[in-house]
């Protein structure tokens, strides 16, 4: 069996129904600045991965196989400018929909105007999370196994993007995302280990209109971890103004 360190691979922020946190992988990169008064918001469904854990030890370490489950996180999001080429955004996320809550703040600089073919960005995130030790569906309690009290994680993000044509966008983003997690140690609550993790990701984004999906690798210990997700935008300016 091979011993791991927890949550091998979190970036965005929130719970799992068991053994730890699920990433989130629905970034929803864009480096077009919306200007000053414009923005649009989001619906989407992302996957997020969580490793299969084995066992926790007494200390907090993890034993795992190191097989890996997929699980679906939804997302509410958007991004709003704040001058011309300044943007803020931000994002709920909520894994299993009522499995957990997750939240994420950010902000990205785009180095040209709106109307731009070509553009470019620099951003950084910063998420939150909070276990739950129980979810209810229509009027019934479970109790879920709950290891991880939940996560901080803060990322960096470089969006490169290229407009086809009107309608029609590609998006590659390079990020580095470090992370804290909150480790039970067998279940016990008054005994959290803290455990940080850093890996780089790569996403691939294409928007066709309102439309929006996304492919995200995230690398860690020589290996690639897929994530998939697609959502809906509902503009509330337009980023050519």
């Amino acid at each position: 069996m091979k011993r791991v360190r927890p949550c091998l691979f979190i970036t965005l922020v929130a719970f799992s129904f068991n053994a730890c946190n699920v990433t989130n992988n629905l970034y929803v990169n864009n480096p077009v600045p919306h200007g000053k008064g414009n923005g649009d918001v989001y619906l989407g469904l992302g996957t997020g991965i969580e490793p299969k854990i084995d066992s926790i030890s007494a200390d907090g370490g993890i034993n795992s196989s190191g097989g890996t489950s997929m699980a679906p996180v939804l997302s509410f999001g958007g991004q709003f400018g704040v001058s011309k080429q300044m943007d803020v955004r931000a994002a709920i996320h909520l894994p299993y929909v009522i499995g957990g809550f997750g939240l994420r703040v950010g902000a990205q600089y785009s180095f040209f105007d709106a109307s731009s073919r070509f553009n470019a960005a620099f951003g950084t995130d910063i998420a939150f999370n909070l276990a739950k030790d129980s979810i209810t569906l229509f009027g019934s309690t479970s109790s879920l196994d709950t290891k991880s009290k939940g996560a901080i994680t803060g990322d960096f993000f470089l969006p490169l993007s290229v407009k086809i044509d009107g309608n029609f966008s590609i998006i590659l983003t390079p990020r580095y995302s470090s992370n804290v997690f909150f480790i039970l140690k067998n279940g016990n609550s008054d005994k959290i280990n803290h455990v940080q993790l850093y890996y780089p990701a790569l996403t691939l984004g294409i928007r066709i209109a309102d439309f929006y999906m996304e492919s995200t690798a995230v690398y860690y210990h020589n290996s690639f971890y897929p994530h998939l997700g697609v959502l809906w935008v509902f503009p509330s300016g337009s980023e050519d103004e």
